[in-house]
């Protein structure tokens, strides 16, 4: 079974190799590369992180690119962003301030006044924590609330509301890509499109358009599963119960929490404070072009994390430690890093704008949004069968290139393909947080399979509508 894993991704990258035959000989190498290595990525012959460090080796034994050249994507300044905003989101779930403020929530009046108002809480509360903590992290810490909601309301397997609840938990932590730091494709995306134009999105001009995609992508998941799922939906009295039980479990905020929470803040006003700052004063103003210039999202993430070891606890709960903080999840770390020295070398050798000029010849899409449809629809069909940092990885390049190739500005297409990435609901390998939810035995596969398609289609409207509509005012095409 190993052997034909590897098979598959070596017999594509020799027909990749075979195809380009009239390209150069450096672009027929990154391009029998880029094959190999998205083969290995679907197949998972070699752990995703693996296979992003073998892919940059193989840029250099091939010659495409020398040593320092492919492995400085491994010091690109985003890598601190992602260390610093995984030890924020570790604390966040070690210390259980992330528990706190579902539970909280949950044991408010208001969100368990209906079935129909608790699924919405369910995924909003998913949405929010997802948009700082990892969508499979913010999952793995909601589908025990979820079954304790779902288990006092006595609704089991066969219920279709027990269904659309865990289909709303998956959902929201997966549609979270208002900030960067809420996803890894959001920062594929910056950075190959810096890379390539030059053009840094600040943070703030990020969440222009990712928060109005993630909040009306939020209420599409709750409309579509509750039109759906609503049959026999059961009285949810014992949900604001349950909630209340567990706060009172919970006690009174611990130091851990405190200091976790005061580190959670700084990130916030580092990251967002100098871009406003500068929003405010104006582009000229030297104060603010200093504060940006001296306090990058990457330094702020880290600044933040570092204050995680400073603030002492009385109280008896265990300060942040290294030995927690190192379980960060470093593979996703590398796979980014190993993913831009593949973009980068798309880029230099030519070969992503080549193969954008094919594509826009192919499909007939030479305008700007009927290109941003069709990558942002590529994006969403990818991450079907590829994890999603993995599908932004492999087609943000070739969405810039084709851009490039049809001459109109790469910002919006890379951008569909990055929030795109984010947005494959059908199968249960689509995402972690879908099999999360499938594991708990609630949701058949059929079922996840006919709501996933109607939010992907919709995912891709709200994309490529919300690009259309924001972009233009921030000045990005």
């Amino acid at each position: 079974m190993k052997a034909l894993k590897i098979l598959g991704p070596l017999v594509a990258a020799l027909a990749v190799w075979f195809l380009l035959g009239d390209y150069t000989l450096d672009q027929r190498k990154v391009g029998a590369i880029f094959a190999l290595t998205v083969g290995l990525w679907i197949s998972e012959a070699f752990p995703i992180a693996v296979t992003a460090l073998l892919s940059s080796s193989l840029l250099i034994i091939a010659g495409t690119g020398k040593e320092k050249e492919v492995f400085a994507a491994y010091g690109e300044p985003t890598v601190p962003l992602f260390i610093g905003s995984f030890i924020l989101a570790k604390a966040m779930e070690a210390s259980r301030l992330s528990d706190r403020f579902a539970w909280l929530i949950l044991s408010k009046g208001w969100a368990h006044r209906s079935p129909s108002s608790l699924l919405f809480s369910l995924g909003a509360i998913a949405c929010i924590v997802s948009l700082f903590v990892s969508n499979t992290a913010t999952t793995a810490m909601m589908l025990p609330i979820g079954l304790a909601m779902l288990a006092a309301l006595g609704a089991g397997q066969g219920s279709r509301y027990a269904m659309g609840s865990m289909l709303m938990l998956t959902w929201g932590s997966s549609i979270a890509v208002g900030v960067p730091v809420g996803t890894p494709p959001n920062l594929i995306g910056m950075r190959l499109i810096e890379d390539a134009t030059g053009k840094r999105i600040t943070f703030l001009e990020w969440m222009a358009f990712g928060m109005p995609i993630t909040i009306a992508m939020l209420g599409a998941c709750w409309f579509v599963l509750w039109i759906m799922y609503r049959r026999d939906a059961p009285k949810t009295r014992e949900a604001g119960l349950t909630a209340k039980d567990a706060m009172r479990d919970l006690g009174p905020f611990t130091h851990a929490q405190r200091n976790t929470l005061l580190a959670f803040v700084i990130a916030m006003i580092l990251w967002i404070g100098p871009d406003l700052l500068a929003a405010l004063l104006g582009p000229d103003n030297a104060l603010g072009k200093s504060l940006q210039s001296a306090l990058p999202p990457s330094v702020a993430a880290i600044v933040a994390a570092a204050t995680l070891f400073l603030f002492p606890c009385h109280d008896g709960s265990t300060r942040f430690s290294w030995s927690e903080a190192r379980t960060i999840d470093w593979g996703t770390i590398l796979l980014f890093a190993g993913g831009i020295a593949l973009g980068q070398a798309m880029f230099s050798s030519g070969l992503a704008k080549e193969l954008g000029q094919v594509a826009a010849e192919a499909s007939g899409a030479q305008s700007l949004w009927s290109i941003t449809l069709l990558c942002t629809v590529a994006g969403v069909a990818l991450s079907e069968l590829a994890s999603n940092t993995a599908a932004a990885t492999t087609l943000v390049p070739v969405a810039i290139g084709l851009a490039q190739g049809a001459g109109v500005s790469p910002i919006a297409p890379a951008l569909g393909v990055a929030v795109g990435a984010s947005l494959g609901f059908m199968l249960p390998v689509s995402t972690a947080p879908n099999a999360i939810v499938y594991s708990s035995g609630l949701i058949p596969s059929r079922q996840m399979m006919k709501a996933g398609l109607v939010i992907d289609i919709i995912g891709i409207v709200v994309t490529v509508g919300g690009l259309y509509l924001v972009l233009p005012l921030l000045g990005l095409v």
